[in-house]
């Protein structure tokens, strides 16, 4: 899950919605010629849409609405996506990593299809449960989660929480919230409306376009169904495409577990004391033990706090950092019964063949002191982007931002980011291919990415020809090509071309979203529910009006006053190269 921590979400609930004046658009020349566009090969009538989560649920939408034929393929029983709490736990992650093409899950194709298979426990040494955790690879929300922002942002269209919904809610008010976005489309599971749109307990095992189909996507689907007796039964057929969506923007991240020196011995030794954060549900497992966090994200800061009063003893292991400021900042999201020690450095000792717990672990800290008796550790380190099933958009030899030479750009390199996409979400080799890369609820513009799939696949509006996009692509490791929300930028830049591209092909117009008295509730908002050295690290009074041709200037020149971290600030949290995602802006604790 790529949740953001709060520092982070305070700073984009500010400038996502400050105010600002509306720039022109352009796509690189003053001149208005047909050369300048990309033209669809084929006329694209049915597409599918990977992820029912609240991103992949407003794609699945709006599209039906414009007429295209949808598929929605969701690899759990419901809808949500990440906001689905389940006490079913995902399998445990791999030591060590497996490649970034098949980190996140190994796809299974048989060679004939359609192929039928019915499993009973013990099949091939695999329980029916595991089965069904790999494949659906349960949320890694916890029970008593909380949100770090405020219920007045995080909603989906015409879709209200109840009377008296707090602010700060909890993961349960959002999974229902979600469902009944979900109902009041059509696209719930167990709703006819659109029963021939959505396909539950479906995972896709391979997207990819064979010679011969006409330039269409060909996608590979496993689908799950339990049947009474205990047994299960799984199906895999192939669907073609004229275009794919992908809008699991989080759910197919893959648990990474850190290289650290002597930790998979005692991971594969000890499988229930060392695990992922993905696999925390409730402080009450937990009750009387000693626990280590290796991480101080979202994730390590809030189990850490959910832990205390049940933990014996809570001790959370971070990084160094160049800023005192920021450390300082860091330690304040914690409890104040959080011990916390420095980055650990390595396992001295490794686990006999009949180690019965992890108390005999000595680990050596980046201070180059020991320290041993936990009872339990789990890894709030983070995720990778993984998805097995685009044959071909990996290509791990690539480290770091470097902008490669290939014959196929990537997207997927390190796992860090995603890359070679315009900044409507369009891969710009194929721009039938789109990632939603914004956050899904109403104050993101994840609805005004979905118009835009709509109509530049109907030829209501267009895109910059592929070179003219490579021209305007500003690199893998530019930042603010690669925040995924940048305030009103980026709405601009959406509402902007959207409405240009009517006024030449007709439609309705798309609106800003309401930005009435926002300033003023989001300074209460961050005043009721953060520390007060949080609150006083942000002045978020200013607006933040950014043309699009002063960013670069802006990287240089502005600092937090403006509403966001200078240019030098991120460069002392990050270093040289700075981190993809929006969620990954967590000052890498």
């Amino acid at each position: 899950m790529r949740a953001s921590n709060a520092l982070l979400w305070i700073v984009f609930l500010y400038v996502a919605f400050a105010s600002g004046s509306q720039q022109p658009f352009r796509t690189g020349d003053d001149h208005d010629s047909e050369d300048n566009y990309y033209h669809l090969p084929n006329e694209i009538r049915r597409v599918a849409v990977i992820g029912a989560g609240p991103a992949g649920l407003q794609f699945t939408s709006t599209l039906i609405k414009h007429g295209f034929e949808v598929r929605l393929f969701e690899r759990a029983p419901n809808p949500g996506g990440v906001w689905q709490y389940t006490d079913k736990i995902p399998i445990p992650v791999s030591f060590p990593n497996r490649p970034i093409e098949t980190m996140a899950y190994v796809p299974d194709i048989p060679d004939i299809l359609p192929a039928l298979h019915v499993y009973e426990d013990g099949d091939e040494g695999l329980t029916v449960d595991w089965r069904i955790r790999e494949h659906w690879a349960p949320s890694p929300v916890w029970k008593n989660m909380s949100t770090t922002t405020a219920s007045k942002w995080m909603f989906l269209p015409d879709t209200a929480y109840p009377k008296n919904t707090p602010w700060k809610h909890n993961q349960m008010d959002i999974t229902r919230h979600v469902r009944q976005y979900a109902s009041s489309v059509g696209l719930n599971s167990n709703d006819d409306e659109h029963a021939n749109v959505t396909a539950y307990w479906t995972r896709v095992e391979r997207v990819e376009k064979i010679p011969g189909t006409e330039r269409r996507w060909t996608a590979t689907l496993r689908k799950f169904t339990p049947l009474r007796d205990g047994r299960l039964e799984v199906q895999w057929w192939q669907e073609q495409f004229d275009a794919v969506v992908i809008g699991n923007e989080a759910e197919n991240d893959a648990a990474w577990a850190p290289p650290i020196p002597g930790l998979g011995d005692w991971a594969r030794a000890l499988p229930d004391a060392i695990f992922h954060s993905r696999q925390y549900r409730k402080p009450q497992d937990f009750s009387g033990k000693n626990v280590l966090i290796l991480g101080g994200g979202y994730s390590g800061v809030g189990i850490a706090n959910d832990l205390v009063g049940y933990a014996r003893s809570v001790t959370v292991s971070t990084r160094a950092h160049p800023s005192s400021l920021i450390v300082s900042l860091i330690r304040e999201m914690f409890h104040k019964n959080v011990t916390h020690v420095p980055e650990v450095q390595q396992f001295d000792n490794r686990p006999s063949t009949r180690v019965q717990n992890l108390r005999a672990a000595s680990i050596t800290l980046a201070n180059g002191t020991t320290t041993s008796g936990f009872d339990t550790i789990i890894l709030a380190t983070g995720h990778r982007r993984s998805l097995p099933y685009l044959v071909g958009f990996h290509n791990s030899t690539i480290k770091g931002r470097e902008e490669p030479e290939t014959a196929v750009a990537p997207i997927i390199t390190d796992g860090t980011h995603l890359r070679s996409l315009h900044w409507t979400g369009h891969y710009i080799d194929d721009p039938t291919l789109l990632f939603c890369t914004d956050l899904p609820w109403s104050g993101g513009l994840v609805g005004y990415q979905a118009i835009g799939a709509a109509r530049v696949w109907s030829r209501k509006a267009r895109l910059p020809s592929i070179a003219k996009m490579w021209k305007m692509y500003p690199g893998a490791a530019n930042l603010l090509r690669e925040v995924p929300v940048i305030g009103q930028i980026r709405v601009r830049l959406f509402v902007t071309w959207l409405n240009t591209e009517i006024l030449e092909f007709g439609g309705s117009f798309v609106t800003p979203p309401p930005i009435e008295e926002t300033a003023e509730l989001v300074r209460y908002y961050v005043a009721k529910q953060y520390p007060p050295a949080i609150a006083r690290f942000f002045d978020l009074a200013p607006s933040s009006d950014i043309p699009r041709r002063e960013w670069d200037v802006y990287k240089g020149e502005h600092d937090t006053q403006a509403g966001l971290l200078s240019h030098q600030q991120l460069k002392a949290v990050y270093g040289d190269q700075p981190s993809g995602h929006w969620a990954e802006l967590s000052l890498r604790w």
